[in-house]
């Protein structure tokens, strides 16, 4: 894992234009089974110009083993961008890290007003 960024990044792409996601709320919990199996709030972020989030969390956090849940605040972005018919007001990816895994999690999302998709970049 490179030292300079943050171990969870994401990326969204508004595959309906072909441009980046910007702007897009993040936000990043933890599933605390100690807690009655609740999210506890990790971090949270907005995407840039490129539609990235690289500093969700500081380059020198140590991730816990668990699941995760990345929400994006997908209404918010489409009543920027002027769109009102779509069908998901918001996409939650869920995803595990494993205990003593030391990678870097990239999490892009390709969305659209009626679709969308994910899996585990680089």
């Amino acid at each position: 894992m490179a030292a300079h960024r943050s171990p969870i990044t994401c990326h969204v792409l508004d595959s309906s234009c072909g441009k980046p996601g910007r702007n897009v709320p993040v936000k990043l919990e933890i599933l605390s089974v100690s807690a009655n199996n609740t999210w506890a709030s990790v971090a949270y972020g907005l995407t840039d110009s490129d539609g990235r989030v690289s500093t969700l969390l500081d380059p020198s956090h140590q991730l816990v083993a668990g699941i995760y849940r990345m929400t994006f605040q997908t209404a918010e972005y489409w009543a920027s961008q002027g769109v009102s018919g779509y069908f998901y007001p918001y996409v939650q990816i869920i995803f595990e890290v494993a205990a003593g895994e030391k990678q870097h999690y990239h999490i892009p999302l390709l969305l659209s007003p009626y679709s969308y998709t994910t899996y585990r970049g680089s």
